[in-house]
């Protein structure tokens, strides 16, 4: 009887499919197939599973058109024979070789449908499964934990799935070839309604360029992913889904998705809007624009803004709090700090002082003279008191910066300092 199918889409992955198949072959738990589908690979991918296949009778090839990674792995789920599955990208291979062995015996004896392996490795770097961090062994020894208390959506490559539950309840991956995954486990999960996590490390990740990997098309498919994702939270009344798929619109993704609209093309913009009236049909207020939209509306700005401090010197920043000082890091991450000499505030409160190792100074009307350019960047209604204050003094080589866009440039350099 085969306990386990593993199940692994191929697209052009010659270069670690062998280490990928080995690893599987390599787990103690031997009632186990491997489906490769191999997705019209254009390199030796399927060549190098055959030669394997030649010395190994658990390994099953399948070959198709390109369609994208969900596609192959829903053939792989009808194909396989195995009473669970799981799935394994290409790029990536199995580590602790008794992990799967523990998980089907987690599901056989918990009597569940589905099971987590609490730890993978990450480029070399351990973690634990998202939202399980707390866990300690514990804790997961002979528990059941439900879907409703946690909510994830990332990292279904750390679960074990029964067959039978999925072709039953029709659950398969989107049709999509980006964010395909998430939909599936939360849709999964939901359904299994409880789970059982094993102490093991089954999986290496190889984390991808996220930037690289996405174009209009697959920048739009994410999108929909994650219109999935929400729909389903407020369906189901999932308030944490609903607020970790809001938070990776606003912040993860929102330079992905920014950068990848094209001008002559409306269909992330309709995605976004269709964003938006799912979130303000919530719990947000009736001026609320989700961030990817309003980053559209500044964008031109932005762009306009950037131009033109790099074509200045001696520029000043009026007002050096949080505003102030996120956008100095803002023009340091796009390479133009040098253009600033000093900060300006209207009454400093100590002698010597300073940010980021550049000066702050109190405004002195003999500045007046001097060949400087400044930008306001202060917030919480004191723009329009500084424009005042430059004016009574004679002071007319300044732009206020809209405080919308401070406070977006703010928020992704608060969100960038935490990823980085």
């Amino acid at each position: 009887m085969v306990k386990v199918s593993v199940i692994i889409p191929i697209y052009n992955n010659e270069k670690y499919i062998k280490q990928c198949v080995e690893s599987v072959l390599e787990q103690t738990l031997k009632d186990l197939e491997v489906i490769c589908i191999d997705d019209g690979s254009m390199d030796d991918s399927a060549k190098i599973v055959k030669n394997i296949m030649s010395m190994e009778e658990r390994i099953v090839l399948l070959q198709q058109a390109n369609q994208g990674p969900g596609i192959a792995r829903n053939l792989g789920i009808k194909k396989a024979k195995g009473k669970y599955v799981v799935f394994l990208d290409a790029d990536d291979y199995y580590l602790d070789k008794d992990a799967l062995e523990k998980m089907y015996n987690s599901c056989e004896t918990c009597d569940v449908l589905v099971c987590a392996c609490l730890n993978w490795y990450i480029n070399d770097k351990i973690v634990r499964t998202e939202k399980l961090e707390l866990l300690d062994k514990n804790q997961i020894k002979n528990e059941i934990f439900y879907y409703k208390d946690y909510q994830m959506d990332y990292n279904f490559i750390n679960y074990l799935f029964l067959r039978e539950f999925l072709l039953e309840n029709d659950l398969f991956f989107p049709q999509y070839r980006r964010f395909e995954d998430p939909p599936f486990l939360v849709n999964v999960l939901y359904h299994a309604v409880r789970f059982a996590v094993v102490d093991a490390c089954l999986y290496y990740y190889r984390s991808p360029v996220l930037e690289a990997r996405f174009n209009l098309k697959k920048t739009t498919e994410l999108l929909q992913g994650l219109i999935d994702n929400l729909i389903f939270s407020k369906k189901h009344h999932l308030n944490i889904l609903y607020e970790t798929t809001l938070w990776r619109i606003e912040h993860e993704y929102i330079d992905i998705i920014t950068r990848n609209i094209e001008s002559n093309d409306g269909t992330i913009l309709k995605l976004l809007i269709k964003i938006y009236s799912i979130v303000n049909s919530e719990n947000k207020s009736e001026d609320y624009v989700i961030r990817p939209l309003r980053r559209l509306l500044l964008y031109q700005c932005e762009k306009n803004l950037l131009r033109k401090i790099d074509k200045q010197d001696n520029i000043t920043l009026y007002g050096a709090g949080k505003l102030g000082k996120a956008f100095y890091l803002y023009l340091k991450k796009n390479g133009l700090n040098n253009r600033i000499v000093n900060f300006l505030v209207s009454n400093l409160q100590r002698e010597y002082h300073f940010v980021y190792n550049v000066p702050v100074l109190e405004f002195q009307p003999d500045m007046c003279k001097e060949n400087i350019f400044i930008y306001v960047t202060a917030g919480n209604g004191f723009q329009k008191e500084i424009e005042k204050y430059l004016q009574e003094r004679g002071f007319s080589n300044y732009e206020i910066i809209d405080e919308e866009l401070l406070n977006i440039i703010a928020e992704d350099i608060e969100q960038f300092n935490k990823i980085f």
